[in-house]
């Protein structure tokens, strides 16, 4: 391949990444107490398939192709993702300050929780996708199926009422929580970022 096709593929793999519908994920990473070590990271690839039969691209909130503050990402990903699959397994209290931030934004978030794991008061109004926490073959496949058609309904539902609320209107008449965003330069950019270092 010549260098003038390789930079047109390189430019159209570009615009392929641009126009990929992402679907955030929100879960535990570390292993934890009462579950086996590596637990976490089969459940990722659960959550992977499932989003990807959807036709979307997984991706953890905490995930950035910038060199940023980490949890800069995470709060313009959790505001910004179309849609959000939540793990609420073992109650992590990282995971559970998240799904705060995603329900306050009020945007479709699919959350799923194993039976090891108990409701959570302020959560339990949310339909949670329940799935066997030995992750045995044939609950898998039903979880990624039920993860799958929710994530489909939820994109669906939003895009026909413009509206949708998926958790904020069923507790009253509340103003939604957005993030304050402005745009800059990458020189802007570069010069408050070291700005920003030489003060620390």
């Amino acid at each position: 391949m010549n260098a003038k096709k390789q930079a047109e593929q390189s430019n159209n793999d570009a615009h392929d990444e641009q126009n990929v519908r992402v679907c955030g994920i929100i879960m535990p990473i570390a292993d934890m107490e009462k579950y086996p070590p590596g637990h976490w990271l089969r459940v990722r690839k659960v959550i992977d398939e499932a989003i990807e039969a959807a036709g979307m691209a997984p991706r953890m909130v905490s995930d950035s192709e910038e060199v940023t503050v980490i949890q800069s990402s995470i709060v313009q990903n959790i505001y910004e993702n179309e849609i959000v699959v939540c793990d609420v397994s073992g109650k992590n209290p990282n995971v559970m300050f998240e799904l705060g931030m995603r329900l306050a934004f009020d945007k479709p978030t699919v959350v799923i929780k194993d039976d090891a794991t108990s409701y959570s008061f302020d959560t339990s109004p949310i339909q949670h996708i329940g799935y066997r926490h030995d992750l045995r073959f044939d609950d898998v496949r039903d979880l990624q199926t039920k993860v799958t058609q929710a994530i489909v309904n939820s994109i669906k539902a939003k895009e026909a009422n413009a509206h949708y609320s998926p958790f904020i209107r069923h507790f009253g008449k509340f103003t939604v929580a957005k993030i304050e965003t402005t745009e800059v330069s990458n020189t802007e950019f570069v010069t408050k970022q070291l700005t920003s270092i030489q003060v620390v």
